[in-house]
């Protein structure tokens, strides 16, 4: 019950492309979230996404297709060189393994995928804290996902996406 009540104030609250006012953001939703996926793409190369309902794989294939992501990880590598500019996907799929991700230093060669943000009342709850926390400078709410950029270049904002 409590998710459809989320889900209902999610309608209410959330906006399409026209709502929102970040190139950045504007961009992603347009040309990622919005676009067709290509027929061959899919999640089939990662078999742990599997698990997903049809419309929580498609948002996630059109985020990877428009990040140009060629792998998903579920802890962050510290063996990993900062200097590369590719966008790395950091998936999670429990909540409540974030605060210690997110005080990692390593967090910001990332961009963050939480999956389940408005599954139970606690989870909503840490995500709202999440949204508050200064280094996540970009935080997108698409019910299904929340996403969490850490851009230096831009102001704090967060996104409430239908998709």
């Amino acid at each position: 019950m409590f998710r459809f009540i989320s889900y209902l104030k999610f309608l209410l609250e959330s906006k399409n492309q026209h709502g929102v006012h970040s190139p950045f953001v504007f961009d992603f939703v347009t040309k990622g979230l919005y676009q067709k996926l290509p027929k061959n793409m899919g999640l089939s190369q990662y078999e742990r996404l599997e698990l997903l309902s049809k419309k929580e794989q498609k948002i996630l294939s059109k985020t990877i297709n428009y990040f140009k992501i060629d792998a998903i990880h579920t802890e962050i590598k510290t063996d990993l060189k900062t200097q590369e500019k590719k966008h790395r996907l950091l998936y999670i799929s429990n909540i409540n393994n974030i605060n210690s991700i997110l005080n990692d230093e390593l967090v910001s060669n990332y961009f963050i995928v939480i999956h389940n943000i408005h599954k139970n009342k606690q989870t909503q709850q840490k995500w709202l804290k999440i949204i508050q926390k200064n280094n996540a400078t970009v935080t997108i709410d698409l019910f299904y996902f929340g996403l969490i950029f850490f851009r230096v270049s831009q102001a704090k904002e967060h996104f409430i996406i239908r998709v």
